[in-house]
């Protein structure tokens, strides 16, 4: 796997890459505060038959520097990438957590991009955000290493993945990082993309927390054509565990007709 800085125009993000450039894209978001290379085990496995990238995204991994964090901002850095390194400049997009916010405002700036979308684990924000916003100064009360490690367990991941998610953890748990992060998912209300034709899957894990699992009802009008699954029994919605996006590689360049779709049409 490579991993270069991408320049010019305004793209400033470190990224992550994997496969031939001249094999279909999927451009891999990482969620809040982590970086793109938790998608290692994906990219890995899909680099046969797709030329995979995912940038840390600003004011997180090794993008601290291309911050602070906005989504416009941020949405518009990942359209730079996309016209600077994907010569056909159109990708399949997926997007967790944080990333899914970029990705959706992705979808509304640059449509003509976005081939495909697969959306998991995020939701716009109101007053509950703004109740968040005001909980900030509290976080010096509570020990930041100790919620880290917790973590592990409730995002099952796996042993040897631990130490990249606690750095990247601990280099972006600051309350500056936290207020820009919900800031940005009460401006989703305002980037949601409205009446595109990218076929869109909306992947949400039974366990996952009730702004995760709100986020379908939000999210209809981001695709004529939006599909919903939902993975019962896990804390994430399993897109980013390498067996359930592995097994379902070999259909996410297909282009079916707008009554079956898209993304990972097995699971559909």
């Amino acid at each position: 796997m490579a991993y270069a800085p991408v320049g010019g125009g305004i793209a400033m993000l470190f990224t992550h890459t994997s496969g031939e450039v001249a094999s279909p894209v999927i451009v891999f978001l990482h969620g809040a505060g982590l970086s793109g290379r938790m998608w290692k085990p994906q990219m890995e496995s899909l680099s046969d038959s797709y030329y995979c990238l995912a940038p840390d995204l600003p004011e997180q991994g090794q993008s601290l520097q291309a911050g602070p964090f906005k989504l416009e901002d941020a949405a518009r850095q990942v359209i730079s990438l996309i016209q600077e390194r994907v010569p056909a400049r159109r990708v399949h997009l997926v997007g967790l957590s944080l990333g899914a916010a970029v990705a959706l405002a992705v979808m509304r700036l640059a449509p003509d991009h976005v081939d495909h979308a697969i959306i998991t684990g995020t939701a716009p924000l109101n007053a509950y955000g703004k109740f968040v916003i005001a909980l900030i100064p509290l976080m010096k009360l509570f020990n930041i290493e100790k919620q880290v490690d917790a973590s592990y367990k409730q995002f099952g991941i796996p042993d040897e993945y631990r130490a990249d998610f606690r750095e990247d953890l601990l280099l972006s748990t600051t309350s500056e990082f936290t207020r820009h992060s919900i800031e940005a998912l009460i401006d989703l209300n305002q980037l949601l993309p409205t009446d595109v034709e990218i076929p869109t899957l909306v992947a949400v894990g039974g366990k996952e927390n009730g702004v995760a699992r709100r986020g379908p009802e939000h999210l209809p009008a981001a695709s004529k054509t939006p599909k919903v699954y939902l993975f019962p029994t896990s804390a994430t919605s399993g897109i980013c565990r390498p067996r359930p996006l592995h097994h379902h590689r070999s259909q996410l360049d297909r282009r079916p007709p707008p009554a079956r779709h898209p993304a990972i049409p097995h699971i559909m």
